[in-house]
């Protein structure tokens, strides 16, 4: 026979199919629908509990009541279907198409189990999607049973006993669930392409923190993106088009609204440059509570689902709000960038309201509310309210940070060249070479910390005999303080060519560093020796140095650069035959531990007469802060190295 007359031949038969044979039989017209697909809505009855002898053909169900499937219900729990169909004695291989929960249906057809989706724990549950059912060769009567099993919990409120059956042929059936597919994926296809990118765009915001450690906004907008996209994509999977169990959406999507508000919270604080306020942390606080105590009671129906939207709502309305108005605010004392967040930063949560308050609106049955939560159609496809917001967001917060990072980097790079340009001065303040001076053996260790300091140390030879051993420390950091150090060294280097004795030289480089102020100053102990071991000493505001293991007492006055006319007054002292003198910066002093403890001045005497670099070395195994420098002398002249 050819196959047109076979397909016609079958609808014929299809045609035929239940002359009601009881009181309760359903007759389905399949020649009303061309493509040869029938709804089986009405004649249904029902009935709560579970017994297996309810599936078989011969129960007597004439005392169940008569309802129709596409009838609201708030039916939860155990609950028996059954539909008695009359079917010809010749037909062609038909299906069963079931729109209902994966995991809360099972299928019978006179008393026997049809192959396919089983009863599931709720946490396995899918809301409402379609599976084909492929009947049995029957002919003549036959008694189409549901076993149902529909999870107590709230959330599935609107979809508890709200099963659609339809009946066909395997290739119709086919079509009709080809096309169920395809409208749930067109449901989400351009949400989840958004939200993906939030993902790929929250990855690079991790990976230029790595590269920029100090912009903490980079974190908390990485934080946020993926929080939010993953959340949402789990939603539009699970909540509304039913590709992966519910319980994923509400045990993951649920609590990361709460998650991504403090992320949003911390990223806007960090990029104005301010820190979290006290009501801020208490609010981020508070945002912690619902996972626990709002999403498990709403999912073991402890909690009604529309009131856990209430919640979330009343939660996350505030940040919603006062963000963009706090933006505001900051913009208007001079923050400009602040103005490209105050929109961006109030749709993304604002719509997540919007889509709560829709389905308030659906669990209560108030239509207008409820629309609030409808999909917006565009073409073909169709989006959410906060894919629209998360949209807006992720263009908007892409351009601010393309050209926050592009400033930053070229303010890093600037700050690089101005590193390396004092790493460079820097050498020329501590000589890598001492000189060789007469009766004295000199060592030093200079230990730098990562950024650059002002730390600086010269012996230098006098036309009269003597030598100049200078130790000091300009205030500040980088670039300004190595130049001021190398203007410092430039006249130590000239006064030291006049053979001027210490208090002298230190008066004359505070009269020319208190001209040229720029509010920096400097630390300065000079010291002048000749062959004979007499040591003059001046101190402008610097460590003291130490002798055989004991502070030297030196008179101290103000550091260079202060005041103009700071007088600076000179002690003498002998040094005999294997005295040594130590030099330190206060590097060595305040090296601080992991707890807080300083190295203090009790551990720098103690070691004082060990070598420089076991002293240098002492200081920063403690944990260094700043600059390391030390400068030993240990008096020893020709007669006693003869000996």
């Amino acid at each position: 026979m050819p196959k047109g007359a076979r397909l016609g031949l079958g609808l014929v038969l299809l045609g035929a199919l239940l002359v009601p044979a009881t009181a309760c039989a359903q007759t389905v017209n399949l020649a009303r629908w061309p493509s040869g697909l029938a709804q089986l809505d009405t004649s249904w009855r029902t009935h709560g509990g579970d017994n297996p002898a309810w599936a078989g053909p011969g129960f007597d169900d004439s005392t169940w009541p008569v309802i129709s499937l596409d009838a609201p219900d708030d039916y939860s729990g155990w609950r028996w279907y059954r539909l008695r169909v009359q079917l010809p004695a010749q037909h062609l291989p038909l299906a069963l198409l079931v729109t209902g929960g994966e995991g809360t249906c099972e299928i019978f057809v006179n008393g026997r189990r049809l192959p396919g989706p089983r009863l599931l724990s709720s946490l396995f549950v899918t809301n409402p999607r379609s599976r084909i059912f492929r009947l049995p060769t029957v002919a003549g009567s036959a008694v189409i049973a549901l076993r149902t099993h529909v999870p107590s919990a709230s959330m599935f409120l609107a979809d508890r006993g709200a099963f659609r059956v339809e009946l066909g042929t395997l290739s119709a059936i086919d079509h009709a669930h080809r096309a169920e597919l395809s409208s749930r994926v067109d449901t989400v296809v351009l949400g989840i392409a958004i939200h993906l990118l939030l993902f790929l765009a929250g990855i690079s915001a991790l990976i230029l923190f790595w590269y920029q450690r100090d912009h903490r906004e980079y974190l908390w907008l990485g934080l946020y993106l993926l929080l939010d996209a993953s959340g949402t994509i789990l939603y539009e999977l699970g909540g509304v088009t039913s590709f992966v169990p519910y319980s994923v959406n509400w045990f993951y999507a649920a609590p990361t609204v709460y998650f991504a508000t403090i992320a949003q919270i911390e990223f806007t604080f960090s990029f104005v440059g301010q820190r979290v306020t006290r009501p801020w942390r208490v609010y981020e606080w508070i945002l912690l509570i619902p996972p626990v105590f709002l999403v498990v009671p709403a999912w073991f129906d402890i909690l009604n689902h529309g009131l856990f939207d209430v919640g979330e709502i009343s939660l996350i309305i505030p940040a919603a709000v006062a963000l963009p108005v706090l933006l505001l605010l900051w913009y208007r004392r001079g923050y400009r960038e602040a103005a490209w967040l105050i929109l961006p930063s109030l749709l993304p949560m604002f719509t997540v309201a919007l889509n709560d308050a829709g389905i308030v609106g659906n669990n209560f049955h108030w239509p207008r509310l409820a629309a609030l939560a409808d999909l917006l159609p565009l073409g073909l496809f169709s989006l959410e309210p906060f894919d629209i917001g998360d949209l807006v967001f992720l263009l908007a917060i892409g351009i601010v940070m393309f050209f926050r990072f592009t400033r930053v980097s070229r303010e890093q790079a600037r700050a690089a060249a101005e590193l390396e340009a004092a790493r460079e001065i820097q050498q020329r303040l501590v000589p890598l070479e001492l000189p060789t001076v007469p009766g004295c053996r000199i060592e030093s260790a200079y230990l730098p910390a990562e950024e650059v300091g002002g730390d600086f140390y010269q012996v230098l030879e006098q036309p009269g005999g003597g030598t100049l051993i200078v130790v000091g420390d300009v205030s500040g950091k980088g670039l300004k303080a190595a130049m001021t150090g190398s203007v410092v060294l430039g006249a130590l280097r000239s006064l030291a060519q006049e053979n001027l004795f210490p208090a002298q030289i230190l008066s004359r480089l505070n009269a020319q560093l208190a001209i040229a102020s720029d509010g920096s100053f400097v630390t300065c102990l000079c010291g002048r020796i000749v062959a004979d071991g007499v040591l003059a000493i001046a101190n402008a505001g610097h460590l003291a140095p130490y002798r055989n293991g004991e502070e030297v007492l030196v008179d101290s006055s103000l550091p260079l650069g202060i005041v103009r006319d700071t007088s600076y007054s000179e002690s003498s002292l002998t040094l005999t035959p294997g005295d040594t003198l130590t030099f330190l910066s206060d590097g060595v002093v305040e090296a601080q531990s992991l707890t807080g403890e300083l190295f203090g001045f009790d551990r720098t005497r103690s070691i004082s007469t060990h070598p420089a670099e076991a002293i240098a070395r002492a200081a920063q195994r403690f944990g260094q802060r700043d600059d390391i420098t030390v400068l030993t002398l240990t008096f020893a002249p020709a007669e006693v190295l003869h000996a």
